[in-house]
């Protein structure tokens, strides 16, 4: 059961289940983004997750967090198209396993993290430790190849758009931000910031509205503005970058943007569409460019729709990359004249509806599904589980020509032949 409770400040979503022992509270602080905001939040996610007024080390934040039965606490920055969001969640396990009142006190452990930072004259403890763990994660973006690389085809993709951020920062704006910048844009984000409070478990709602009432203090009034969905602007001509680092294998990344999809086929027929070109070892990319050609290591279509595109990344020997690359173009024009069984797009709603089921065993996943349904209006389970049922072949074809190439990323490795 889903109710929904909204004092214009802020909106309260409790999702009721008595499936686990604990429950997860995830409260969201999120604005439309700019390439600042990235840096910014990723500062402030550190400094207050290390100290607070009542707890003003780390080391006594780590002794409540056991005196709580072990509360898992947590921070993250989500890039969500034209949106940033801020999250600080928790995970405990309910009072009926523990004792009397520790729900009310490990939700106030949680709101005393947001709301009760560790300042002196207006600037954040532990600033100077904070600003360093940044900058090391900044200055370690190339260490994962992969992502690496798929970054900077996000750059390509998205040059006129908020595809192109990174989620961790930059040192360009990292060396702007002083202290008292940082607690400026802390108040600036809990006073414009748009606030979701998610919380799953088995509860009672009224004990956790009147919580909220008197702890969460926040009472200004705002509005969303805008979707969260990016348009994409379509050019005939398709972009080439390549780059050379001293790394074992090549990664190739293709880049496709989609334009004018329907709610139906963001939801379903993208994802059967990406299963059969390239969504498993069965897929048509796996079949000729690995099995039959042995070009790659590794080969993979997948697609990101809040951003309106689509990509393939390959892991292959730097002398292969044209001939991965002609017969991936021939295996995505084949799939514009249907060029696929029933099986395959069989395989692809039993693999999705399998995955669905999967959701109901998490409680974290189940909070991200109606997260989903908040901010993009995406389905909830039983009708999703109807609604892949309905992809046809002929969707599939129709939604080829809703699909264009725009741009080839290629890391290339310096010596990386086959064996």
């Amino acid at each position: 059961m889903y109710n929904n409770y909204s004092n214009k400040a802020y909106n309260v979503h409790i999702i009721h289940t008595d499936k686990f022992k604990t429950i997860t509270i995830k409260i969201n602080f999120k604005k439309l983004l700019t390439k600042e905001d990235v840096t910014y939040r990723n500062l402030l996610g550190k400094v207050l997750l290390n100290s607070t007024k009542l707890y003003p080390t780390k080391k006594d934040l780590d002794k409540q967090t056991e005196e709580l039965y072990g509360i898992g606490l947590g921070y993250s920055n989500n890039l969500s198209g034209n949106y940033i969001i801020s999250s600080f969640n928790c995970n405990f396990l309910n009072e009926k396993y523990t004792e009397e009142n520790m729900n009310k006190k490990s939700l106030e452990f949680l709101l005393e993290i947001i709301f009760n930072p560790n300042i002196e004259n207006d600037n954040f403890k532990y600033f100077d430790l904070a600003k360093r763990l940044v900058k090391d994660e900044i200055d370690s973006l190339k260490d994962n190849i992969k992502k690496y690389a798929l970054q900077r085809l996000f750059e390509m993709l998205g040059c006129d758009n908020t595809l192109k951020y990174n989620s961790v920062g930059y040192l360009d704006d990292l060396e702007k931000i002083t202290n008292n910048n940082l607690y400026d844009y802390y108040k600036k984000m809990l006073k414009s910031d748009l606030i979701d409070i998610f919380i799953i478990g088995d509860i009672n709602d009224q004990e956790i509205i009147d919580m909220l009432n008197n702890k969460f203090n926040i009472n200004t009034v705002k509005k969303p503005s805008k979707t969260h969905f990016l348009n994409q602007k379509i050019t005939k001509k398709v972009k080439k970058q390549t780059e050379t680092l001293p790394i074992e294998q090549t990664n190739l990344n293709i880049g496709f943007k989609l334009k004018d999809l329907t709610d139906f086929e963001r939801q379903y027929v993208l994802y059967a569409y990406c299963f059969i070109l390239g969504g498993s070892p069965n897929s048509k990319l796996f079949k000729t460019v690995r099995e039959k050609h042995s070009l790659c290591y590794s080969i993979n279509a997948t697609f990101k729709a809040i951003y309106n595109i689509l990509y393939i990344t390959v892991g292959t020997n730097k002398s292969d990359v044209k001939k991965c690359i002609s017969l991936i173009k021939k295996e995505f024009n084949k799939m514009a004249k249907g060029d696929f069984d029933n099986n395959e797009l069989e395989a692809a709603k039993i693999t999705y509806i399998n995955s669905l089921k999967d959701i109901e065993d998490y409680q974290g996943s189940i909070l991200k599904m109606y997260e989903s349904n908040i901010y993009f209006n995406y389905d909830l389970i039983e009708d999703r589980c109807e609604k892949i049922k309905n992809v046809t072949k002929e969707n599939i074809i129709n939604l080829h020509k809703k699909i264009y190439m725009d741009s080839i990323f290629v890391l290339e490795g310096e010596n990386n032949e086959k064996n």
